[in-house]
């Protein structure tokens, strides 16, 4: 992957037409990022890149909310790791059932201080399940934010995720795109397919974008 060089400042002003205790939060970007699936297969194969353990990854998927599509991938990442330092991944495999993770790994992409005791960390999982049906497998980049070492937030920046239980699957691709201010928008493509109840194939594609700004330290969804 094309090495993406970057320099970021933060700046925090008060506007002449604004009350004192009001500030603007400013984040300037040299060149904006972009990381698609091919990117993400570039990452999760860069051997140069940090293995997270448990407790890093606590810290970082701290504000995660709950409701994420990865909120679970932390206690599948947890039970594996600790079947692999415990010597007993091989039989944690044996008894592997269909739809459960046989593997996840974790890395830390990128980090970067913002200055003003803010900084961003950019991290994410690569995961796959047992080879039967049902059937998933993807990657997935995730930024988060830090006010004095404190997790302020934690979102999913850029991902894809493939399902498939024959004759059903459904496939997700989310490009990310970090622009020069600071925010951040995500291009979301979702195709699905399968039978219906009078047995005829249907295939089904949506396109939709997500936009996130930085406030107050963190990302949120606008």
């Amino acid at each position: 992957m094309k090495s993406i060089y970057f320099l970021l400042f933060i700046g925090i002003f008060n506007a002449c037409n604004t009350p004192k205790n009001e500030t603007k939060e400013t984040i300037s970007f040299q060149e904006e990022i972009k990381l698609d699936s091919l990117a993400l297969e570039n990452i999760f194969a860069d051997s140069t890149l940090k293995n997270l353990s448990v407790d890093e990854i606590n810290v970082l998927s701290e504000t995660l909310i709950d409701t994420s599509e990865f909120f679970g991938l932390k206690a599948s990442f947890i039970q594996i790791d600790s079947a692999k330092k415990m010597g007993k991944y091989e039989e944690f495999l044996s008894k592997l059932d269909i739809g459960v993770f046989k593997d996840i790994k974790s890395v830390l992409f990128k980090e970067y201080d913002l200055g003003d005791s803010k900084s961003l960390k950019f991290w994410g999982y690569d995961f796959s399940t047992f080879d039967a049906c049902p059937y998933t497998n993807g990657k997935v980049i995730l930024v988060s934010t830090f006010i004095n070492g404190k997790n302020t937030s934690c979102t999913p920046f850029s991902y894809y995720q493939n399902w498939a239980d024959a004759p059903f699957y459904n496939s997700v691709r989310a490009d990310g795109e970090l622009l020069k201010n600071g925010d951040f928008k995500i291009s979301l493509t979702e195709s699905e397919g399968g039978v219906d109840e009078s047995e005829k194939e249907y295939n089904t594609k949506t396109n939709s974008e997500l936009r996130y700004n930085f406030k107050d330290g963190k990302y949120a969804k606008y």
